[in-house]
């Protein structure tokens, strides 16, 4: 390992993790008035989960269409465009019983609608996998900008300068209220948190550097928590090469095992015996993402896997990237979130994506269903810890983007950037039923839409129908949060100027 990754794994010289993104006068103010009160947000026993929760964020770069996820407007959408979906995909505004691509729920068949019918409805006897909710629309702020668009979804805030990325705001929940999770909650192993402080690797970006995690400049969260950052190869950050930089680090290392230097030297000390456990529970993972998939069972599961009792997952850098992230939520269950870029080439789809659109969406959607299969078959099984995976419905699974697009297909055969969005989320349902009451349940579709603009104009875009029920990006992030047992989870997405009451969490009761 070099000296400088070294030390940013231990927290030495990284000086940005306490400086603010932002120095501005606007910035210093905010900082000093509008600090999170971590301490007010309301956990009792009864509302903490009995299981640890994790949360697997998977982020589409670039704002993805919603007509894979919703094509009940599409008749009026094709008599109002400036382009013929029809002539382009011949079906599209008939349903599968006659031919056409609208399946039973709305989706579209052939873009990832197929598994997406399957996700939230596998068949007689099964549960769900999947809700999906189609009005997560921006009114308090509708900018169709990606920076501000990308950076509310990720801080679950307006004040998208100065305040913390979500998974900083989780780890400060988990830090703020660490003896209540000690005393009441487990992890799915069955393993007790003894030191919540020194859960490994709970907090996890798959994407490089992610404003998910940018630093909250009012509250110092523990260094286990500041997010590590991994590949889908699980290549080992933590691991000492023979470079001579390891043999000064095991003098060091003696030098302080002496009485002498043991109390000044006990964080440091402390810090090299987590590099260690990172480095054998790093090996382990590795030998967990390249172990033989669970096979299937459920005749429901192998039916729409062809009849085949053996998948695998789509052989592209997102499909490498889900397994892995997946792999390590249910291989080392102290992990609580887990962040993933969208990939796929990105989906700010201006031009030409018609063409590259819908295998786009097949290929996340075959991902999400081998995803699911994969933690649905690992409940049972034995850990490199030698403990046992009591349960895998702990896992939650989100899908979002930046913002919709305009339903109109464009002169160049694209859409332009838009606002109404889809909310894809899936797993979890030990965590969605725990806290909040019945009906929280998997197998729905949510929201209903309608078509607004011109016929024959550019800005023609759906919009949640009036009576519909929607909610903003901010409401992701709560809702995070309500699944670590916080009954008042607007208080963290609000601001005092721009969002003074903050979002709740989405009523999962809707359907």
């Amino acid at each position: 390992m070099k000296r400088r990754d070294f030390l940013k794994v231990v927290g030495i010289g990284t000086a940005s993790v306490f400086i603010p993104s932002s120095l501005n006068l606007r910035s210093l103010y905010r900082n000093a008035n509008a600090a999170v009160a971590y301490d007010q947000a309301s956990i009792t026993v009864a509302s903490i989960p009995t299981v640890m929760p994790q949360v697997i964020n998977i982020f589409l770069y670039g704002g993805p269409s919603e007509l894979a996820g919703n094509l009940t407007n599409i008749v009026e959408i094709e008599n109002a465009s400036q382009n013929s979906y029809e002539n382009r995909f011949g079906g599209i505004t008939d349903t599968t019983a006659n031919g056409g691509l609208i399946t039973p729920n709305g989706f579209w068949s052939g873009a990832g609608g197929d598994e997406m019918e399957f996700l939230v409805n596998p068949g007689a006897g099964a549960n769900p996998y999947m809700n999906v909710y189609r009005t997560l629309m921006k009114r308090k702020d509708g900018t169709r900008s990606h920076r501000e668009s990308i950076l509310m979804s990720l801080k679950g805030s307006l004040d998208i300068d100065t305040s913390a990325g979500v998974g900083t705001r989780m780890a400060a929940l988990l830090a703020t209220h660490g003896s209540l999770y000690e005393a009441n909650t487990m992890l799915a192993d069955g393993s007790a948190i003894a030191d919540i402080n020194n859960l490994l690797l709970p907090f996890v970006s798959f994407e490089g550097e992610s404003r998910i995690f940018s630093p909250d400049p009012n509250t110092v969260v523990p260094l286990t928590f500041r997010g590590a950052t991994l590949d889908s190869n699980f290549d080992n950050p933590f691991t000492r090469n023979s470079n001579g930089f390891a043999t000064q680090l095991d003098m060091l290392v003696n030098k302080m095992k002496t009485a002498e230097s043991q109390l000044r030297y006990q964080k440091v000390e402390d810090a090299f015996k987590i590099r260690e456990q990172l480095a054998m529970q790093i090996g382990s993972l590795d030998a967990a993402n390249n172990a033989t998939l669970p096979m299937l069972t459920d005749p429901n599961d192998i039916a729409a896997n062809g009849g085949n009792a053996t998948f695998v997952y789509p052989n592209n850098s997102f499909g490498r990237t889900v397994k892995s992230a997946v792999t390590l939520a249910i291989h080392n269950p102290s992990t609580v979130f887990i962040s993933v870029g969208g990939s796929l080439g990105g989906w700010d789809d201006h031009n030409n994506g018609v063409d590259d659109y819908p295998g786009r969406m097949r290929n996340v959607m075959q991902t999400l269903r081998a995803a699911m299969w994969h933690i649905k078959y690992s409940q049972g099984l034995t850990l490199g810890n030698g403990n046992t995976r009591i349960t895998t419905d702990n896992i939650v699974i989100n899908v979002f983007g930046d913002f919709g697009r305009r339903v109109n297909l464009n002169n160049s055969m694209g859409w332009d950037h838009g606002n109404n969005q889809n909310l894809y989320t899936l797993g979890g349902a030990g965590v969605r039923s725990a806290a909040f009451g019945a009906n929280r349940t998997l197998g729905k579709v949510v929201g209903t839409t309608q078509l607004v603009g011109n016929p024959g104009a550019n800005n023609q875009f759906t919009e949640p129908a009036p009576g519909s029920y929607e909610f903003e990006p901010m409401s992701v992030a709560a809702t995070l949060y309500s699944y670590l047992g916080v009954e008042n989870p607007e208080i963290l997405t609000a601001d005092p100027d721009l969002n003074p009451n903050g979002d709740p969490a989405i009523d999962e009761t809707q359907t």
